[in-house]
């Protein structure tokens, strides 16, 4: 939870003012389980959806809203401001936004919300392209030279007071004050504000938005009351026990060789304990026994002086230091005192320049280039040197003097790299600065590997991107960073010409934890300054071999399921490429990503491999299996490699059960969302409950009394239910009982389609339901009070839906609350048709794993292969990434030729068990290798 602090300290060195913020008309917190509702005011509404994120922080309740949804909040502020409309208010909004969304869609904006509640005009505020918050008719944040970053969270502050003022601020600071607006105008609000929806009628200008806190008040607040709101921060609307707000913000930069700093009391403080150094380490571990600590202050002393006599750092704060700092509330008659602090940041300009302009290493810089930098801290002037050689400006004696912080270099040429060096000096001394680079347009640039890698796998292919001028490309590479560097076309590390078009070489096979450096120079035979020669990048490779990371699988020719072999299969009998599938239960890719891998939850790199399981597939064997051939490192003994290393993550198990106990009775519990229409929209619709079910082949029918199903929701749902597949967005037929709207049936005609209900009140448990299929694929529910006597749901009709002959046949159980584990009973269950005799049960659209025994079998081209099981038989449900290392030796005493290796398989389930059925799931691989032996540990 979160409460919004309505009273802040604003220290000077000689006055504290306390600034009290009036309570708000609204506050939303996106707090699950029901993040729409309101902590102040109406609930929110939604349109189209949101998921839920984590906020400022894991525990903070946070939604995401992507393109095409918004929230209609109705403010409950009566007019004001001498109008019709409402004139007066402030509106707060913490945000972030992924890096996706400067670019998407294609114009880059992003809106925060619109005042027009029929959505047909333009927004009313919004992010540019360029990060900049604000609108054409007030203006934007970056002419006052304030943009905000992706991936970062803002506390947006917007003030209006219509016909005099319209401002914004960040993080309790002022960015500019607005155009004044006119009353009753465009920025004047009816009784609804539209929160980020595309103006214009949904024009496509709502890219990604977090959102985590928003609220609203009836007046403009000022500037003392902003501050005191301060930045986004986890509990904002709750108790909140840390010290927050620091001043000077935490990484800033500071100006002056003292400091003042200030910050916002925890919820519970009577004194604060002050710590402040140069070394992160130190201030994070200080103790009150340690050097960095300051002493205790008094509960209303909420600020610290530093660089001045009688203080800390009595000769002033050093330029170019980085000063830590952290504040532990104390309360002694609290037991959970002192609440440690957050270790906060700021640091002082070097003497030296900083902030070079084109930045150190930028590539694409036009010839007219002006370079520029900001001037080091007290600098009178700037001397600069200037080449085309990194040795010759590093060890110039002294540069060109340059009274602004700027030079042009004059005439400069394409496809090369520059140097460049600005000496400060401030009247007492002269201090060297750093060799600065950059790459005029031309030239070759994207190097992958990328320049310095560390880790690379030893077969790794190089690649980078053609500069404008070439036609093609002279490769050279090899150990020696000199030497590849003065290479010519008759030196040994020349290695092949590359035509335009082929931006890659295969180095082969190389050494491992090695040093390797590499140039590429652009070639145009008509062009009298070719060649122009690259840069030398360098990479080094691993001490590990690498059998798969997942890196360079894609959407063509090198798609994941093509190397790693799963019970799916690919392709058509007769066309290349085409696998019929191994027989498992074992799918392996994400078809909704571009790469078809997983690219969330990886370990090491971009991507990892999903692989979903299912012992309990029709058709298939009772186990899962994805296998790979190998066409690079057969040898696993090559170099003295003598470990088999893999990572490794699951979902948890189930908060889902089936018991039965006594004989004929079943008890289930269940969370879940909903048996009902979960998801985007029509198409990907899906349901969250759990299932316990047996196989039925044609015509036939199941009987349950609903003994009791727990009130989680009046719609928390406990029935019987038929179903073509176990996928979340089946088809299926429910006849159901709830605690509040009587007996129901529902389904859902087709996959992912929107679902059906007719419900008849007034009926509780107990209550018996019965579902029936005929031979025509037509459902028909019915209830009962006595289990004899059934009649059809109220308005309910029977429903043609078309499945498969074998379906699924069960028990079904929703809490309708995805926070909450409800329990039904079940009785008197009965089936008629060809229906197997055993239960299996498992959660339905819910992540969760079952528990299946994880196993790696590694083979030679002949032979049996071996196969090693993980010592955790729950494996599977291990939801943190976890490395699983395999001695060689143990393959070895299976028989197995370590250095002729064909294939490796990784499996869930009792390799080869066609009989036993078992459980679903999903786990994640990354960054397979085989490794050295690890180093002795020291003396």
């Amino acid at each position: 939870m979160k409460r919004l602090s309505f009273w802040f300290l604003i220290v000077t060195l000689t006055l504290q003012v306390q600034a009290a913020v009036p309570e708000p008309k609204g506050v939303w917190e996106f707090n699950a389980p029901n993040p729409n509702s309101a902590t102040v005011g109406a609930p929110l509404e939604i349109v189209g959806s949101a998921q839920d994120i984590a906020g400022v922080s894991a525990a903070d309740g946070a939604m995401t809203i992507g393109e095409g949804s918004y929230y209609i909040c109705t403010h409950g502020i009566v007019p004001n401001g001498d109008g019709a409309k409402v004139n007066e208010w402030t509106l707060l909004i913490d945000f972030s936004y992924p890096s996706s969304s400067l670019s998407d869609p294609p114009n880059g904006y992003n809106d925060l919300f619109q005042t027009d509640p029929t959505n047909t005009d333009d927004s009313d505020w919004t992010i540019n392209s360029s990060g900049a918050i604000g609108i054409g008719a007030v203006g934007y944040s970056n002419a006052f030279n304030y943009t905000t970053q992706a991936n970062t969270w803002y506390r947006m502050v917007v003030v209006v007071d219509n016909g005099v003022r319209h401002d914004l601020y960040v993080d309790g600071v002022e960015i500019f004050k607005g155009n004044q607006q006119g009353i009753d105008g465009r920025f004047s609000l009816a009784d609804t504000l539209l929160l980020f929806a595309a103006g214009n009628n949904q024009d496509g200008d709502d890219a990604t938005i977090n959102v985590s806190t928003v609220a609203i008040w009836d007046i403009p607040l000022s500037s003392n009351e902003i501050l005191t709101l301060g930045y986004a921060w986890p509990s904002s609307f709750g108790d909140y026990p840390q010290a927050a707000g620091p001043v000077p913000a935490d990484g800033a930069l500071h100006a002056d060789t003292w400091v003042n700093m200030a910050w916002r009391a925890g919820d519970f403080a009577a004194s604060h304990d002050v710590y402040m150094g140069d070394n992160f380490d130190d201030v994070n571990n200080a103790t009150r026994d340690s050097e960095v600590f300051r002493g205790n202050q008094a509960l209303d002393t909420l600020f610290y002086i530093a660089g001045f006599t009688g203080y800390a750092y009595p000769d002033g704060l050093v330029p170019g230091t980085t000063y830590y700092w952290r504040i532990d509330e104390v309360n002694e008659a609290e037991p959970n005192s002192p609440w440690k602090g957050d270790v906060w940041s700021f640091s002082l300009p070097p003497k030296t320049a900083y902030f070079p302009v084109p930045a150190d290493g930028a590539e694409f810089v036009d010839l007219n280039v002006r370079l520029a930098w900001t001037a080091g801290y007290g600098a009178k002037l700037n001397y600069v040197v200037f080449g085309e050689d990194f040795d010759e400006v590093s060890n110039a004696a002294m540069g060109v003097p340059s009274g602004p912080s700027s030079y042009s270099p004059g005439q400069i040429e394409l496809a090369k790299t520059y140097y460049w060096r600005v000496d400060e000096f401030d009247g007492a001394g002269t201090y060297k600065g750093e060799v600065w680079s950059f790459t005029t347009l031309g030239a070759v640039s994207g190097p992958n590997p990328t320049d310095g890698a560390v880790d690379v796998k030893p077969s790794v292919v190089l690649g980078w991107v053609a500069g404008a001028v070439a036609d093609s490309h002279e490769v050279y590479f090899g150990t020696d960073a000199d030497a590849v560097k003065n290479a010519t076309k008759s030196s040994p590390e020349y290695k092949e010409q590359k035509a335009l078009g082929e931006e890659s070489y295969d180095p082969g096979k190389l050494s491992l934890n090695t040093a390797y450096y590499w140039r590429i120079d652009e070639v145009n035979g008509v062009n009298p300054d070719s060649p122009w020669a690259g840069n030398v990048w360098s990479f080094t490779t691993g001490d590990f071999f690498v059998i798969d990371d997942f890196e360079t699988f894609d959407v063509n020719d090198n798609q994941i399921w093509y190397a790693w072999h799963d019970g799916l299969g690919y392709g058509a009998p007769g066309t290349d490429p085409y696998f019929a599938g191994n027989g498992t239960g074992a799918a392996v890719g994400d078809e909704t990503t571009a790469s078809y891998t997983e690219e969330t939850i990886v370990y090491g790199g971009n991507q990892s491999m999903p692989v979903a399981y299912d012992n309990n597939k029709q058709g298939y064997a009772y186990y899962s299996e994805v296998e790979h051939t190998l066409t690079e490192q057969r040898d696993w003994m090559e170099e003295g490699v003598t470990e088999l290393s893999l990572w490794f993550r699951g979902y948890s198990a189930s908060t889902g059960s089936f018991v039965e106990g006594p004989i004929g009775t079943y008890t289930m519990t269940s969370s879940g969302a909903d048996i009902w229409d979960i998801g985007p929209g029509a198409g990907e619709y899906h349901d969250e409950f759990h299932f316990a079910y047996k196989m039925l082949t044609g015509a036939g029918s199941i009987i349950a009394r609903i003994d009791s199903v727990e009130n989680t929701n009046g719609w928390a749902k406990a029935g019987v239910m038929i179903r073509e597949t176990l996928d979340g967005g089946s088809k299926h037929a429910f006849a159901c009982v709830t605690p509040d709207n009587g007996a129901a049936s529902q389904g859902r005609p087709d996959t992912g389609a929107a679902s059906f209900n007719t419900n008849q009140s007034g009926l509780t448990a107990p209550y018996w339901v019965k579902l029936e299929r005929s031979i025509s694929g037509l459902f028909t529910v019915s209830h009962s009070a006595n289990g004899s006597s059934w009649q059809p749901v109220t308005g309910a009709t029977a429903q043609n839906i078309a499945m498969g002959s074998n379906v699924y046949i069960g028990l079904a159980l929703t809490s309708h609350d995805a926070a909450l584990t409800c329990q039904a009973v079940f009785t008197n269950v009965t089936t008629t048709g060809t229906v197997g005799q055993q239960w299996a049960s498992q959660d339905i659209g819910i992540t969760s794993n079952a528990a299946e025994p994880l196993y790696v079998a590694v083979s030679n081209s002949a032979g049996t292969p071996a196969v090693i099981v993980h010592d955790d038989p729950a494996a599977a449900q291990i939801d943190t990434w976890t490395e699983w290392v395999i001695p060689l030796q143990t393959l070895a005493d299976q028989g197995i030729t370590l250095t002729n290796i064909d294939k490796i398989a990784i499996g869930l389930g009792a390799q080869g068990n066609m009989t036993i059925p078992g459980g679903a799931g999903k786990i994640f691989i990354d960054d397979i290798r085989l490794l050295k032996p690890a180093p002795e540990p020291a003396p």
